[in-house]
Formats: C-alpha cells, structure tokens, sequence
C-alpha cells in the first residue's frame, strides 16, 4: 500500500470508529443513525460532486449503504 493509500485507510478507519463510539456514548437510536448517515451521504455527495468537477475518478458512484 502506497502512503497515499495508507493516509486514506487510516481517515477510514478513524472516521468509522468515531461514528460508532459516538453511538455507543450517546445510545443507538434509530434516528441518531439516521441523522448520521443521512449527513455523511451529503458529504459523500459533495466529495462526488468535486471529484467530477476536477476530472477524478470516482471510486464509489453510489453510497454502499445496506440502510436507505
């Protein structure tokens, strides 16, 4: 894994463990996950949205959600 590479997995993996200690200290209600995916889905957008404008490619075209 280049350094590029491993910068990008470790923004992954801190963002995701800070989403679920987050719902663990402030309980796991439905609508808390809701709220949280429904913000990191309009991030996700944006970040589509100014690859395409820079001419990147896109990893993920679509959210790989399980939950809509």
């Amino acid at each position: 894994m280049d350094d590029a590479g491993l910068t990008g997995q470790a923004l992954v993996q801190q963002g995701a463990i800070h989403a679920v200690s987050f719902l663990l200290k402030s309980g796991c209600s439905e609508a808390t996950a809701t709220d949280m995916l429904a913000s990191l889905r309009e991030q996700a957008q944006f970040i589509r949205d100014e690859a395409a404008r820079r001419g990147l490619h896109e990893l993920f075209p679509a959210d790989q959600t399980e939950f809509l």
